[in-house]
């Protein structure tokens, strides 16, 4: 019975690690080349163009959403807000579009872009809840990193860690605080962005206990917090803090319902200034990343999964002028992909697209996979049959082959069925005979 168990336990781990490895073998040796669709909403046509790479190599194809094609410059023309420098290398600065004149300058002035990926939201990337809070205002050219490290919780706990000790001063100091501003402990989420790389420092968005949501920054060694007001009913999800000094809005809030607005931002105070509503339709930020950008005359979200890409242009009211969707040409199946899923029923995938965990997902194909897990299934009773097993005894391993396939037989190579004894064969046949023979006495 032991030995059983464990010959099963090592057909079900050899099965298990060949669905694992195998595809990763394959995407070794076949790299997967194509890339996402670049997609932009035109200001000299008023019409979606998208860019995608095709094949090997640097083949590109640049079309427009009606299907006529261009060269490489001319597409570039169509969007002359992304290509400005080539613009004003080509002569073709200040642009004329829409009865207006823009400049090198005001380009750059208008230009921001903002971005939320699914491994960012809660849950898809492991992160330590320790963060440095920057001093807002340093008194020199540069943003630096503090000596101490923020741990929320149950408080605003400082740990100073050239010490590793608790700043007791700096600890009550904040944590009265954000209690005088009206602050229900414990913090349930914190967000900001963790760099010196940045214009200036927004300081850390807080949730605490009630939804409620507030920002803490460092100013002059003392907190400054500004309650952020919400609708009534919104639930912050997450809010991706992106401190841009040429842009009026601070970053996204995404809300537990999948609603998304533009964080608003005072220029002067560099904090937090209301929300903007964006209608994007079909939007999934659990899968999909979002890019809106924003030139003197639209924004453009664009928001794409493994297989499709959508986009929406507004105007600089953010009411919506034109949608538009396609499958990506990275979401048609490659040769070697088709061939693939006609030689395995199903492959394991421990590889998360929207995140850094591992998570174990699981392809089934079994159905294109028909023939193979047959002929598997053929050759696996040849291989038990020579080994001298009864159809009884082999019935077990070929009940495995036929709903693993390729993977079955080869653990079944690997690890056959113990074969009958022709000793205890022997020794049965004479009893038997011993049984039927009269008694010599």
């Amino acid at each position: 019975m032991t030995a059983r168990i464990a010959r099963w336990s090592l057909l079900l781990l050899t099965i298990v690690l060949l669905a694992v490895w195998w595809p990763l073998l394959k995407d070794l040796l076949f790299e997967y080349r194509y890339g996402k669709t670049d997609l932009f909403y035109s200001p000299v046509i008023e019409r979606f163009v998208y860019k995608e790479l095709l094949g090997e190599g640097h083949e590109f194809l640049y079309r427009d959403q009606d299907g006529n094609d261009y060269d490489r410059q001319t597409f570039e023309t169509l969007i002359p807000f992304i290509y400005y420098k080539n613009m004003e290398l080509w002569g073709k600065l200040p642009l004329q579009l829409a009865g207006q004149s823009f400049d090198k300058a005001q380009i750059q002035a208008a230009r921001q872009v903002l971005e939320l990926k699914p491994g960012e939201l809660p849950g898809h990337a492991p992160r330590i809840q320790l963060f440095p809070l920057l001093e807002a205002n340093p008194g020199r050219a540069r943003l630096r990193f503090p000596e101490d490290i923020l741990g929320p919780g149950e408080r605003l706990t400082f740990i100073n860690s050239d010490r590793n000790r608790i700043d007791p001063e700096l600890t009550a100091r904040f944590t009265e605080a954000l209690s005088e501003a009206g602050f229900v402990w414990p913090v349930q989420a914190t967000f900001g962005r963790v760099s010196i790389l940045k214009a200036f420092d927004a300081g850390f968005f807080l949730l605490d206990r009630a939804g409620q949501l507030f920002q803490l920054r460092r100013v002059d060694g003392l907190p400054e917090i500004t309650p952020v007001p919400l609708p009534e009913g919104l639930q912050v999800h997450h809010l991706k803090v992106a401190e841009n000094k040429r842009g009026e809005y601070l970053g996204l809030l995404l809300a537990e319902d999948d609603r998304l607005f533009l964080l608003g931002q005072d220029a002067d105070r560099r904090t937090a200034a209301g929300l903007t509503p964006l209608a994007l339709p079909g939007y999934d930020p659990e899968t999909m990343a979002l890019k809106i950008l924003f030139n003197p005359l639209y924004r453009t979200a664009i928001y794409s999964n493994q297989r499709q890409i959508k986009a929406v242009a507004m105007n600089r009211a953010f009411e919506p002028i034109a949608r538009y969707e396609r499958l990506m040409a990275m979401a048609e199946p490659r040769l070697v992909d088709r061939v693939w899923q006609t030689l395995v029923p199903f492959s394991l995938d421990l590889r998360d697209p929207n995140g850094r965990y591992l998570r174990l997902s699981l392809d089934v194909h079994a159905l294109a996979a028909l023939p193979a897990s047959a002929v598997a299934l053929l050759l696996a009773w040849l291989l038990l049959w020579r080994r001298g097993l009864r159809f009884l005894a082999m019935t077990p391993s070929l009940l495995l082959v036929a709903f693993t396939g390729v993977y079955g037989l080869i653990a079944v190579g690997l690890i056959p069925p113990p074969e009958p004894s022709d000793r205890a064969v022997a020794s049965v046949g004479d009893l038997g005979r011993a049984a039927m023979e009269p008694d010599a006495t």
